[in-house]
């Protein structure tokens, strides 16, 4: 709040008292809380679920699919080639097709043996158990090789598996294997979908510690755990020899020399198989040579998903504080946890992120759903929805603010523009009193405020309207922006049904140009009547039956009628006559004015060809709201109306009463219209409302009407005689006919003849009477002005 609001929030705090009035009521619900605090709670509960069902998700390792594929396209973005210090002896298709045999039988694999020892190799691990007997004469011979090369290779074992409520036998050498030979365990655990492996460094069994394959290539010999082979060695890379061809001594001088061999299965058929993410199906075999490069590189550290998790738990928590927050915290954190993992992964870290990222994604729905239906963007305000409740207040009064024409006066902002706009008003608004929470719909602010005595309300409320009138006069350079609030004084409703109240008294104030209306049980009565008179309007629209009478326009200088204003005299039913005034608010509130408008002029042009054939230059006058010069429906259908009843379209005079603005650019294609046919136009009530000289500027008129407050007073009032003197010189200065409306006095009329006056009308000639009477008196020189 800059110093010039401040100061004026403090004139108006002095004014109307430091608690908002003088007469307002402070009681407990005061103290209750606001509705920022009860949506904090419920962020609160969203919070809460959220990461409830991270947590839960990641214990039953629902995004595991989703880890590992990211896993894996990290990897493929860090791809390098593997070392080759570890090669593999693919029992292929090749070696099969050359051999002619199902599998190498193990006086092969004894040869084999013979010949990797004697090429320089320094561990041979066997991904197979040798679990079964061939024959007597071939494992003799395998035995004797293992034993003869005791220390220097390792056959495949594998420990018991549960597979739901099965348990898998373990699958181990044969004993004449396992005595001369040691162990390293194949397996390892695929992740679903295939997109990941896990192998155990080791593994236990009947009390006995076995090394997996991987660990035993990399030498590791650290802690037991679990974890997953770096995607990004390229297997392509690893060194790969045929079976057959070692079993020949195909294999150059000095290429194994030194290395680890792993004897494995490759061929097509074998059951051996996985998904390598980025290359495919993968023999086994492969995957524990990535698991020793792995290994060998660091020692792999598992953080699972607590860290990730606790970082999201914290951001999200601190999202349920104070008012609502955007998005941008949790996009920010959603980022760092998809970065941090390729600077972990450098390290052989390892952290599950998937599941604090489900836990965020549910925090944004649920908070996102929370400030989409009870805040507004780019404002500090919140929705309706937010301040509503079924329960009645009875010590709050409901406000309702709105800015008249603010679509026109914000037609050139941007959104930041009216945002600021918008927050501005909000900051006077809360200045004067005890305002808790401010909601904004389309172009209305809302609040409660403490409950006020009648006398100090309407003080307060008119007080507020004049300070925000100047704040947007002054902080926007606008004139166009006019408050207008409407309060709900009926405590005994609920606050969800007074808001409605107060929104629409907002909307009566600001179109009949009022700074406030207060919905109390008076102005129910009156609006329960003027919606009596809708229904009824209605049903006279329907019907066409809305009787009109005519008031006789007196030219001053000679006393004959030369036209008649027409005037809604009706009576629904025979019964009694409505008031026009009210008739024509109703038509406005029913937006029925344009029809009543039409069915009045229908009417009067009937009549008015019966004057047209006594004196073809009387002029017949239909009041019309200047506000429909810009519907160019309604000036079609008045064309159309002329048109069909042959009425000579300068005869007619549209009579134009408004007291809002107009708009140059919206209006003046329809006067050049209405001009271009002969259609006269006359500005009614001139001095009241927005009629005065920039009016006459904006409205082309050939007429103008002064209005009966300054005619009657001017026996009584010198001031009212100036400005009606004034009133004529200026009309007549821009070439215009003048006519006094309400003129009932004898001497008045006198006067207004001796200051060049054109014409006049009132009680004094006649009050408003049916076409045959004005006929009747047509057909009589009036000699009412020189008796």
């Amino acid at each position: 709040m800059n110093a010039r609001l401040q100061q004026m929030a403090d004139q108006m705090r002095q004014s109307l008292g430091t608690t908002g009035g003088q007469g307002a009521v402070r009681t407990d619900s005061a103290r209750r809380r606001s509705a920022s605090e009860l949506l904090g709670k419920k962020r609160l509960m969203v919070a809460v679920c959220a990461v409830l069902f991270g947590i839960f998700s990641a214990i039953i390792e629902l995004p595991l699919p989703a880890e590992d594929a990211y896993t894996a396209a990290r990897a493929q973005l860090r791809q390098r080639p593997a070392p080759q210090d570890i090669a593999m002896i693919a029992i292929d298709d090749a070696t099969l097709n050359e051999l002619r045999v199902a599998l190498p039988t193990r006086a092969h694999d004894s040869q084999v043996v013979d010949q990797l020892v004697a090429a320089g190799v320094q561990k041979i691990v066997f991904d197979r158990a040798h679990a079964d007997p061939e024959t007597a004469a071939t494992d003799a011979i395998f035995a004797q090789t293992l034993a003869r090369h005791r220390g220097k290779v390792w056959l495949g074992m594998a420990t018991p598996i549960a597979n739901g409520f099965r348990i898998s036998d373990p699958i181990v050498p044969l004993k004449q294997f396992s005595d001369v030979a040691l162990q390293a365990s194949m397996a390892g655990y695929v992740g679903p979908f295939g997109f990941s492996v896990k192998f155990p460094t080791r593994v236990e069994m009947a009390g006995t510690a076995y090394p997996s394959i991987s660990a035993l290539l990399s030498g590791y010999n650290g802690p037991t755990q679990e974890y997953r082979p770096d995607y990004a060695f390229d297997p392509k890379t690893i060194p790969t020899f045929r079976y057959v061809d070692v079993l020949h001594g195909r294999i150059k001088s000095g290429e194994l020399a030194g290395k680890s061999v792993v004897v494995g299965r490759t061929f097509i058929e074998s059951p051996d198989f996985h998904n390598h993410p980025i290359y495919g199906r993968l023999a086994g075999p492969y995957f524990h040579i990535l698991g020793a490069h792995t290994l060998r590189r660091d020692t792999p550290i598992d953080l699972l998903w607590y860290p990730a998790m606790l970082l999201a738990a914290a951001v999200i928590f601190a999202q349920t504080r104070g008012r609502p927050r955007g998005a941008r915290d949790l996009w920010i954190v959603v980022f760092a946890l998809l970065l941090v993992p390729f600077v972990l992964d450098e390290f052989a870290i390892h952290a599950d992120i998937m599941p604090a990222l489900l836990a965020i994604g549910f925090a944004a729905f649920g908070f996102h759903r929370i400030n989409r239906k009870y805040y507004n963007v780019g404002v500090d305000a919140m929705t309706t929805s937010a301040i509503s409740s079924e329960r009645p207040s009875s010590e709050r009064d409901v406000y309702a603010l709105k800015i008249a024409n603010l679509a026109e006066l914000s037609e050139n902002w941007s959104e930041r523009e009216i945002g600021d706009f918008v927050n501005t008003l909000i900051a006077y608004v809360r200045g004067p009193g005890e305002v808790g929470d401010i909601a904004f719909d389309r172009d209305i602010l809302v609040w409660l405020a403490p409950r006020m005595e009648t006398a100090d309300l309407e003080r307060h409320a008119d007080g507020l309207a004049m300070m925000l009138k100047t704040a947007i006069s002054h902080d926007w350079q606008s004139s166009q922006g006019a408050p207008a609030l409407g309060i709900d004084t009926n405590h005994d409703l609920p606050v969800a049904l007074r808001i409605k109240r107060a929104m629409q008294a907002a909307e009566e104030a600001a179109s009949r140009g009022v700074r406030f209306i207060i919905n109390d049980a008076a102005h129910l009565e009156a609006r329960n009547h003027r919606l009596g008179l809708i229904r009824v309007l209605e049903k006279g629209l329907r019907d066409r039956d809305i009787g009109v009478a005519y008031q006789p326009k007196i030219d001053l200088s000679s006393g004959r009628i030369v036209g008649a204003e027409t005037l809604i005299r009706w009576r629904p039913d025979g019964g009694e006559l409505i008031n026009p005034q009210d008739l024509v608010l109703a038509a406005e509130a029913g937006d029925r004015i344009n029809e009543l408008t039409l069915v009045v002029m229908e009417a009067a042009l009937i009549d008015g060809k019966q004057a047209i054939t006594l004196d073809p230059r009387f002029k017949l006058a239909v009041n019309m709201s200047a506000k429909s010069l810009s519907d160019t429906h309604l000036l079609f259908d008045i064309m159309t109306l002329l048109g069909r009843f042959d009425f000579p379209a300068e005869n007619l005079t549209l009579e134009l009463t408004e007291t809002a603005k107009l708009e140059d650019h919206r209006i003046a294609p329809q006067i050049a219209a209405l001009k271009a046919r002969g259609i006269g136009l006359s500005i009614d009530d001139f001095g009241t409302g927005q009629s005065n000289l920039e009016y006459i500027e904006k409205l082309p008129s050939s007429e103008l009407k002064i209005d009966k407050r300054f005619v009657q007073h001017m026996a009584t009032s010198e001031e009212s005689r100036a400005v009606v003197r004034a009133t004529i010189e200026i009309a007549h200065s821009l070439g215009k006919i003048v006519v006094a409306e309400g003129v009932e006095e004898f001497s008045v009329a006198a006067a207004l003849r001796a200051m060049g006056c054109d014409q006049a009308q009132g009680y004094l000639f006649s009050q408003a009477i049916a076409m045959p009477e004005l006929l009747a008196m047509m057909g009589v020189r009036q000699a009412i002005l020189t008796a």
